[in-house]
C-alpha cells in the first residue's frame, strides 16, 4: 500500500481503479524557424485550435458551451496575441512564446485578485495549451471512460469534462489544480471526491488499472490499499450515508435565536446557477447576488435585454424566496475589461460601488431599467446599494430610480414597482449614520469584509496586515451593534453577508446581538446552521 496526501478539493470517499491519464512529455525537440514563419505557424494553429474547440461545443452541455466559447473568445485577444508575437521576434520558437505568454497572462489575471477571474486561468490553460499540442505535433484527442474509475491526471482541464461520461467518474486525483478550478466544482455539484496539489508520483504508469481508496474529506489516497484500509473505507461510506440523511434533517430544521426569533441562513451567489445549486442545499434565501458578474461572463452581457434576462433568471432560480441583488460594485480597484476607469493611486478609497453613478450615469440606468422589468415580471426583489457613506449616495441614487421608473410605468413597459430597496453598511461612515440612512431603505446588509477593512485600516489580500484585519474586534462588533439597533429603530431588517457570517463564533455573536438573517458561500450554510442549533439549543 502506498499512501499521498493532497489538497482536499470536493468531499467523498470512493473506492475505484485508476484510469492515468499524463500529458508530459519529457525531453520534447523543437526546431526554431525564422520569426514570420513562426509567426504564419502561430496563426494557423489558433485558427485549428477554435476550429476544434467549436466541434467540442457541439455536443456538450449549456455549462461547457459556456466554458468552451469562452475559450474561442480567449483565442482572439489581441493583447494575448502581440504577447506571443513580441516573444518570437526574440528569436523564441512559436509553441515556447506561446508557452511563456499564457505564464505571464495568467500571472496578470490573479494580480487582479478577483475570485471569479483567477478561476479563468483554467480556461485560459486549456485553450492555450490546445494550441501548444498543435504546435508541437501532439494528439489532442481527450480522454474516455468506459467503465467505472478514479481519474488521475496532471491537470483536468475543462474541455476533459465536456467528453467524459460522468457516469463512470468515481473521483479526480491531480498533481497540479486547485480547489477553485472547474472539475473541482463540478466535482462538488455532483458529489464527486476530489483531490489535488498531489506528488506527481502518482502519475507513474504502474498505478494504472490499480485499486485507490480516496478520502476527499481529509486529502488522503492509498494505491493498492491493504484489507484494513479497505475495511475502514467501507465502514466510513456507510457512515457517510448516514452523514447524508442527518444533513437533511438540518436543511429542515430551524435555527431559533434566544428571544424565540427565526434566523435566516442565506446564500451568496453569482448567478442562477449558482442560486438553484444554493437553494437545492437548503439556502433559505438568497443574501447576495453580485450583479458585477455580468461584465466577466461569456453568457450576458450589459444590453438591456441580456441584463433582464439574467435578472429574471435569478429571480427564477430562487424558487419565490427572497433573493438581494447587489448594484454593480465595481471600481478602479477592480478591472474590468469592459469598464475603462481611470487608475487611482488608492483605489479602495476611490470612485467604487455606487459613486460611479456619478461618471457612468448610464450604466446604472439600464441596470435599474433591467431590474425594475424583471420584478415587474418574475416577482418581488431587494435591491442594494454597495459603497454608501453619505445620505447624498442615496437620495440622488433614487432620484435616478424615480427618473426610470416613470418613464416605464409611463410608456406601460411596467406595471408596478416591485423592488425593496437597502444599502450594504460597509463603511463606517455608514454605520455611524445608519439611523438617518433608515428612513430611505427597507433593509440593511452589512458587508463585513469592507467594514472590517475600514475600520481597521487593514487591507484585506494584504498578508502582511492580516492580524490587524479581525472581525471580531470590538470596535468591529461595535458598529455592527449600533446598525442593528439603528435598525430596530426604524423597523427595517438588517443581515450580515460578509465572510465572517460563515465563521462560527462570529455568527454566534451577531445573533446575540440582534442579526436575524446570516449570508454566505453555500459551502459554509450546513456547518454554520448545525453549529447555531447547538449553540440555541433548549437547555
Amino acid at each position: 500500500m502506498v499512501k499521498f496526501v493532497g489538497t482536499p478539493a470536493s468531499g467523498g470517499l470512493t473506492l475505484a481503479k485508476i484510469k492515468i491519464v499524463n500529458r508530459r512529455i519529457a525531453g520534447f525537440k523543437r526546431v526554431v524557424l525564422a520569426p514570420h514563419r513562426e509567426k504564419a505557424l502561430f496563426d494557423a494553429a489558433i485558427i485549428l485550435a477554435k476550429d476544434e474547440i467549436k466541434t467540442l461545443m457541439e455536443n456538450s452541455s449549456k455549462d461547457h458551451r459556456d466554458i468552451l466559447n469562452f475559450q474561442v473568445m480567449m483565442l482572439d485577444d489581441n493583447g494575448l496575441k502581440t504577447m506571443v508575437y513580441n516573444h518570437i521576434d526574440q528569436r523564441e520558437g512559436a509553441a515556447h512564446s506561446v508557452e511563456l505568454a499564457m505564464e505571464e497572462y495568467c500571472a496578470r489575471v490573479k494580480a487582479i485578485n478577483d475570485g471569479y477571474l483567477s478561476l479563468r486561468t483554467s480556461d485560459i490553460r486549456d485553450a492555450l495549451t490546445r494550441v501548444i499540442d498543435i504546435l508541437d505535433g501532439k494528439n489532442r484527442e481527450r480522454f474516455k471512460l468506459t467503465e467505472p474509475c478514479v481519474v488521475v491526471a496532471d491537470e483536468i482541464l475543462p474541455s476533459d469534462l465536456a467528453s467524459i461520461d460522468r457516469k463512470y467518474a468515481m473521483g479526480f486525483i491531480t498533481a497540479a489544480g486547485s480547489y477553485h478550478d472547474h472539475a473541482n466544482i463540478i466535482a462538488r455539484t455532483m458529489g464527486i471526491p476530489s483531490v489535488c496539489c498531489v506528488d506527481s508520483e502518482i502519475l507513474n504508469p504502474l498505478n494504472d488499472s490499480r485499486q485507490v481508496a480516496l478520502d476527499g474529506y481529509t486529502g488522503e489516497i492509498f494505491i493498492v490499499p491493504n484489507e484494513a484500509t479497505v475495511a475502514l473505507f467501507h465502514h466510513k461510506m456507510k457512515r457517510e450515508q448516514r452523514d447524508s440523511v442527518m444533513l437533511d434533517k438540518i436543511r429542515q430544521s430551524k435555527v431559533v435565536a434566544p428571544d424565540g426569533q427565526e434566523v435566516k441562513i442565506y446564500a451568496n451567489c453569482n448567478d442562477p446557477k449558482d442560486i438553484t445549486l444554493a437553494i437545492n442545499n437548503g439556502a433559505e434565501g438568497i443574501g447576495l447576488v453580485r450583479s458585477e458578474i455580468l461584465f466577466m461572463s461569456t453568457v450576458y452581457d450589459l444590453s438591456l435585454a441580456s441584463q433582464i434576462r439574467f435578472y429574471s433568471e435569478c429571480i427564477r432560480a430562487a424558487k419565490d424566496k427572497e433573493i438581494t441583488i447587489r448594484t454593480f460594485d465595481i471600481g478602479a480597484d477592480k478591472p474590468l475589461e469592459r469598464l475603462q476607469l481611470e487608475k487611482e493611486p488608492n483605489p479602495a478609497l476611490g470612485m467604487r460601488g455606487v459613486r460611479l453613478m456619478y461618471t457612468h450615469r448610464e450604466i446604472f440606468e439600464t441596470q435599474i431599467e433591467a431590474l425594475l422589468v424583471a420584478a415587474d415580471r418574475c416577482g418581488q426583489i431587494n435591491v442594494m446599494l454597495p459603497m454608501v457613506a453619505v445620505e447624498s449616495d442615496i437620495t440622488d441614487y433614487f432620484t435616478m430610480v424615480e427618473e426610470v421608473k416613470e418613464r416605464l410605468l409611463k410608456e406601460g413597459i411596467i406595471a408596478r414597482d416591485r423592488i425593496n430597496w437597502g444599502v450594504m453598511i460597509e463603511t463606517p461612515a455608514a454605520a455611524l449614520i445608519s439611523g438617518s440612512l433608515a428612513k430611505y431603505v427597507n433593509f440593511f446588509s452589512i458587508g463585513t469584509n469592507d467594514l472590517t477593512q475600514y475600520v481597521m485600516a487593514a487591507d484585506r489580500i494584504n498578508t502582511n496586515a492580516a492580524r490587524y484585519f479581525d472581525s471580531h474586534h470590538p470596535a468591529v462588533v461595535k458598529l455592527i451593534e449600533m446598525v442593528v439597533q439603528n435598525a430596530n429603530r426604524y423597523d427595517i431588517k438588517v443581515s450580515v453577508c460578509g465572510e465572517s457570517a460563515a465563521d462560527f463564533e462570529s455568527a454566534k455573536t451577531y445573533i446575540e446581538k440582534g442579526v436575524r438573517c446570516l449570508s454566505m458561500a453555500q459551502n459554509a450554510m450546513l456547518p454554520v446552521k448545525q453549529y447555531l442549533l447547538d449553540a440555541f439549543a433548549p437547555n
